[in-house]
């Protein structure tokens, strides 16, 4: 139910496997009997004035209005609230807690309150999300034991202090120039500072064609920014290509906007569902970059969960080549969504 957004919040504020512990926690929180249930933690944040945020969440879909992190702060912020237990729990950097609520909090509404309305019932699988989140969030907190050092001990502690920063100080200059010639260096993901002639040129590299449209549509400019760029294929079905940065897998903030007409055929037409490809641009390393485009297609196919589209209604889908021949590295740094009966 929730899977979509959990791993979309891992990738994109870094916390990896952490974020389904920040979900079950933030579940735990939402569905707590000892706090009124989910209309009680709702009322939370209408008491801190931001009803006609919560009240855009409801249902879920487009209109979802996004709440910040001070907002957040207000409500959830206090000494030994969620945002506190979760970032001592994980050992993760606060903002980064804060934000990742924030983008999970509007989905997870949304999906609780199918039709705007609150439910009778929380279903069983978030159930069990939060009965984990609840033995995290109840579970004591350690409390580290302070021993009180010999008087004649402190006088010397400062001194000993120093002169052990000197010599780990030294230990690791040494070791850095020791392994400044010898360490490898990490994968190298694709670069937009080759051009595409160089990139034709380079060992291994493939070699540049015309950039292709999605199912037969048109084609892009030479040299797209990253964005999304609307389509109609040879069916006359709406499609999308979404652009990236070299190296980045943050879908652009145009994406809803200009997948309208995709997101209206689908409601339009039942049985079809959107198929998402992510693509790279042949420069750097294979197995980073193959990576690389696997994220990018689930960041396009989280964003349009949370425009309305149903997760079942989603396909990813690995192209034969997921280093895409096109008419610059730009080009190929794409994802394409195309509709499917």
């Amino acid at each position: 139910m929730f899977d979509v957004f959990i791993r979309e919040a891992g990738a994109r504020f870094g916390l990896g496997d952490k974020a389904l512990t920040v979900a079950q926690m933030l579940l735990a929180d939402m569905t707590s009997p000892d706090t009124g249930g989910l209309m009680g933690f709702l009322e939370r944040f209408k008491a801190a004035g931001l009803g006609p945020v919560i009240q855009s969440w409801l249902g879920g879909g487009p209109s979802a209005q996004p709440i910040s992190n001070s907002q957040l702060e207000t409500v959830l912020g206090a000494s030994g609230g969620l945002l506190a237990r979760v970032t001592g729990l994980l050992e993760v950097n606060r903002d980064d807690v804060t934000t990742a609520i924030g983008y999970l909090l509007p989905a997870f509404v949304g999906r609780l309150t199918p039709g705007g309305s609150l439910p009778n019932a929380i279903p069983p699988e978030v159930l069990s999300l939060a009965a984990a989140g609840r033995e995290l969030l109840t579970a004591p907190t350690a409390v580290p034991r302070v021993t009180t050092a010999a008087p004649g001990l402190l006088r010397w502690l400062p001194w000993a202090i120093v002169a052990a920063a000197a010599v780990i100080g030294l230990a690791y200059c040494g070791k850095q120039e020791r392994a400044s010639s010898s360490a490898p260096t990490a994968p190298a993901v694709e670069s937009s500072a080759m051009p595409a002639s160089a990139a034709s040129e380079a060992p291994g590299a493939v070699e540049a064609a015309s950039a292709p449209a999605a199912a037969g549509g048109a084609a892009p400019a030479a040299e797209p920014a990253a964005g999304v760029v609307s389509l109609t294929d040879a069916a006359s079905r709406p499609a999308l290509q979404v652009f990236f940065d070299s190296g980045a897998s943050e879908v652009p903030g145009d994406l809803a906007p200009r997948a309208a007409d995709l997101l209206a055929y689908l409601k339009a037409n039942d049985t079809v569902k959107a198929v998402i490809s992510g693509f790279n641009d042949p420069t750097g390393d294979a197995a980073a970059n193959a990576e690389l485009s696997r994220r990018r297609a689930q960041a396009v196919q989280a964003a349009l969960v949370a425009a309305g589209v149903a997760e079942d209604r989603t396909v990813l889908e690995k192209p034969a080549d997921s280093a895409a021949a096109a008419s610059s590295l730009a080009a190929a740094r794409r994802v394409d969504v195309v509709l499917r009966p």
